[in-house]
């Protein structure tokens, strides 16, 4: 069976470290307005949600680009190719939860699980991003989360509102000290 990475906002302190991992391995620098996993901090609410590319079953970016650039790998994965991009921006405004993005050149780039074994879960500490083969309850957790879609406009705006309605029905637990233990 293959592995899901979903996020657990409940468990995110906000910390950033996954970004961070996933700027340098994807970059080769810590940038992360380049890093293909984005934190939603909400502070008001006192919460922090990551967002995650789904590896969508029926890739809504895969279908809206126009080079073929955007296709699904051997494992599953939902890929861009590069070469093929030419940076028309479809699959951008295709994707309803934010999770692709373009280089000042136009070219596309989005998660790819790093091959297999993702930096930005081997960064998190407290367990609030997991690389597992899916079980009912995950499955339901990624699936509810999967149902936030939005139409809104810039990728940022998607990831903040899917932030706002994953938190609706996320857990909260008492944050006290030693809460992750």
């Amino acid at each position: 069976m293959e592995k899901h990475l979903m996020a657990i906002p409940n468990r995110c302190t906000g910390c950033n470290r996954c970004v961070y991992a996933c700027s340098a391995v994807k970059e080769g620098m810590f940038m992360p307005s380049k890093a293909r996993i984005h934190v939603n901090n909400l502070s008001h609410e006192g919460y922090s949600v990551p967002s995650v590319c789904f590896q969508c079953p029926k890739a809504s970016c895969m279908e809206a680009c126009p080079t073929g650039a955007i296709f699904r790998s051997t494992r599953g994965v939902v890929v861009v190719d590069a070469k093929k991009c030419d940076g028309c921006g479809n699959c951008v405004a295709a994707c309803p939860y934010g999770m692709i993005d373009q280089y000042a050149s136009g070219k596309a780039y989005k998660c790819d699980l790093c091959g297999g074994a993702p930096a930005c879960v081997a960064e998190c500490h407290y367990g609030a991003l997991v690389f597992k083969e899916p079980d009912k309850t995950s499955l339901n957790c990624r699936k509810d989360q999967m149902k936030q879609r939005s139409k809104l406009g810039e990728p940022e705006e998607k990831r903040r509102a899917l932030a706002v309605e994953v938190l609706k029905g996320a857990e909260r637990v008492p944050r006290s000290a030693g809460y992750m233990r």
